[in-house]
């Protein structure tokens, strides 16, 4: 709760309680002057004993009805009781809201820290390392609002995107995520799930993120986020390679670069294609890539970006290596050197190994001395003396630079192996830490509220005291009065006794008449919402074709439903009968998967020379299949449709 909100609380409250006063005390004005001009209202209630003189009788045909006079009776006394009552309660509880607004606010950290984001926010486009600095400058940010905490996991995101920082840990993002979801953007939603699929595949849970993943593209493509679309579809892509899923990885690096043309960012739309041509000639479609890189590498020239062309001039001597074509690989790795990228210590690498594999063994030497020993590349440097000494037959000197790539890649992989030790003792450390506030929070949390708990029951104690003596006094007073009234009221109701017990009688058989013609409506209702599901099955996309394959005289096996045929049917029955499959599976458990799928052609209404003619099977085998399902719910059936009669009432009303 920020101070301005709970200034305006108090006010409010503040406010409530002085016209509670105010009236209080026109309330006790209003009393005092009644009570000048009322009778003595207890001498009148002693002496009425039989009753009044006008009370009369009459004839109404064969059922009479008693008439009494109308009888008012002024309890000013006992009101007024009640009133200050009801008063004396509703100061006790807004005293107790008072202590709630004036108390709870203490229990969380409230610090807003909007203005330093917002120039964190300016910082990153041009200043990457400067933000990173700034947002980790912030101390705790697990007890900020949780809006400022999301903003501040959605910048920490953006710094990781532009300076390859590390993801924060997973808590975090779902923390983040939660806002998001209830007040963000579609497209602040669609880029906070990406992050959060992205720490998901650090950990290795690619099952979680490939949902989370799936989740947010759908939600991007529905509000037209193409540029997040396109960066989802990037990640989903790498996803696919680490399941080694060609055709899918391939499929999502097209929608990626599909999605950051439309977007207009060019220069992702550039990093897209190249990704694109790497994975064409990883499934030797040669003829795809140089297109897409010549593309890629005409947006670069128009962006003025040295570090994009260079990529793309790396990616096209890769692609002119694995064709042997050295000399074309030669003169893009040189093109990619002579760009003064970052990663330019790397194209030399890939050059000298160009040259060792051409043989060029002169040459190769004549390179190698002008790399620069780089750390990131020693082992790639040594590796490639290996090669070569061992190309040149000096065998003594290759086994000395082999020793030494052996000994770097121990010592890389017991510092990898460090590095995850300190990984999962940090993560352990974060997560004891956030254990340890969150217990703190809900002790301090706890302690508050069994405070607030005391003295709200210390005031509504002493206003219950108050009330009970108070109302003690009036209940004497009152009670002598309900007596008399309860007189006339008690013979009131024995004359009309029997007249309610007539009219119950006429209501009971109207309620009859009236649920019978409910139950028709509901038949008719039922008939033509079945109907009308059939209706919507018959004129689906997938409906009409089945229909028209039925229409067939015989189907070669090419027109048989396909898996993605299948799943279209699935899905269109699913969308019209919500949970249509695992209804099934439960009623039927022991079923075969093609005995499932008959039960979806069912639910179409085909007969079963279609239903075989979209199997592929004879009829006799359809009955068959039918056969073996009645005996899972051991009935008998006498007509064609009983089965999708049975499905459609037992498992989908």
């Amino acid at each position: 709760m920020q101070t301005n909100d709970r200034n305006a609380m108090l006010a409010f409250v503040c406010l409530l309680y002085y016209n509670l006063e105010r009236n209080t005390h026109e309330a006790e004005c209003l009393r005092q002057k009644n009570k000048i001009q009322q009778t003595d209202f207890t001498d009148k209630t002693k002496s009425f004993h039989a009753f009044p003189p006008h009370f009369q009788r009459r004839s109404h045909g064969k059922h009479k009805k008693l008439t009494f006079p109308s009888i008012r009776y002024k309890l000013p006394g006992f009101m007024t009781i009640f009133a200050k009552s009801e008063h004396i309660l509703m100061k006790a509880l807004l005293l107790t809201g008072l202590l709630f607004i004036l108390i709870l606010p203490g229990c969380r950290k409230e610090t807003s820290i909007l203005p330093l984001l917002r120039s964190v926010e300016e910082l990153i486009p041009m200043y990457a390392d400067s933000a990173s600095v700034l947002l980790d400058s912030i101390q705790a940010p697990d007890e900020l609002t949780d809006k400022d905490f999301a903003h501040w996991c959605m910048l920490c995101g953006k710094v990781t995107d532009e300076a390859a920082t590390g993801l924060l840990p997973i808590y975090q993002w779902q923390r983040a995520q939660q806002w998001f979801t209830e007040h963000g953007t579609a497209e602040e939603q669609a880029q906070i799930d990406l992050y959060l699929g992205r720490a998901y595949v650090e950990d290795g849970e690619y099952d979680k993120a490939m949902q989370i993943y799936a989740d947010a593209l759908q939600l991007a493509k529905e509000h037209q986020a193409y540029n997040v679309a396109g960066y989802i579809c990037a990640y989903m892509a790498d996803l696919y390679g680490f399941r080694d899923i060609t055709s899918e990885r391939l499929e999502k690096r097209k929608e990626a670069s599909n999605f950051f043309k439309k977007a207009r960012n060019y220069k992702s739309y550039a990093y897209a294609l190249k990704d694109l041509a790497c994975e064409c000639t990883l499934t030797d479609s040669f003829n795809y890539t140089i297109p897409l890189l010549q593309k890629a590498d005409s947006i670069s020239q128009l962006l003025h970006n040295k570090d994009l062309t260079a990529d793309v001039a790396n990616a096209f001597g890769v692609i002119y290596e694995a064709q042997e074509k050295y000399k074309n690989a030669e003169r893009y790795f040189l093109k990619a050197i002579e760009t003064g990228s970052k990663e330019s210590y790397k194209d030399s690498i890939s050059l000298l190994h160009i040259y060792i594999k051409d043989n060029q063994l002169a040459k190769a030497h004549e390179w190698i001395e002008t790399i620069t020993k780089h750390n990131d590349i020693a082992y790639y440097f040594n590796q490639a003396y290996y090669l070569l000494y061992k190309a040149e037959g000096k065998y003594k000197e290759a086994l000395h630079y082999k020793e030494i790539c052996s000994d770097m890649l121990d010592s890389l992989t017991l510092v990898q192996n460090e590095t995850k030790v300190l990984e999962i003792e940090k993560k352990y450390n974060n997560a004891k830490i956030r254990e340890e506030n969150e217990l703190l929070k809900i002790t301090q949390q706890r302690n508050t509220i069994i405070i607030i708990i005391a003295i709200s029951l210390f005031l509504l104690s002493v206003a219950g005291y108050i009330i009970y003596r108070q109302r003690s006094k009036a209940k004497i007073y009152y009670q002598q009065t309900i007596l008399d009234k309860m007189k006339i009221e008690l013979l009131h109701l024995s004359a009309e006794l029997e007249e309610k017990k007539q009219i119950l009688q006429k209501a009971l058989a109207d309620k009859e008449n009236n649920a019978h013609k409910l139950q028709q409506e509901i038949e008719v209702i039922s008939y033509k919402y079945d109907r009308l599901q059939k209706q919507s099955l018959e004129t689906s996309t997938v409906g009409k074709k089945l229909i028209s394959l039925t229409k067939k005289n015989r189907l070669e096996d090419s027109q048989l439903p396909t898996d993605k045929t299948w799943h279209s049917i699935m899905t269109e029955v699913d969308k019209i009968y919500p949970q249509f499959y695992s209804l099934l599976k439960e009623a039927f458990p022991n079923l075969t998967e093609s005995e499932y799928q008959y039960c979806y052609l069912h639910i179409f209404g085909f007969d079963a020379n279609d239903e075989a003619k979209l199997l592929g099977i004879n009829p006799a085998s359809v009955r068959m299949k039918r056969t073996r399902i009645y005996q899972e719910v051991q009935l008998k059936h006498n007509k064609e449709t009983f089965l999708r009669d049975y499905i459609i009432k037992n498992l989908l009303k």
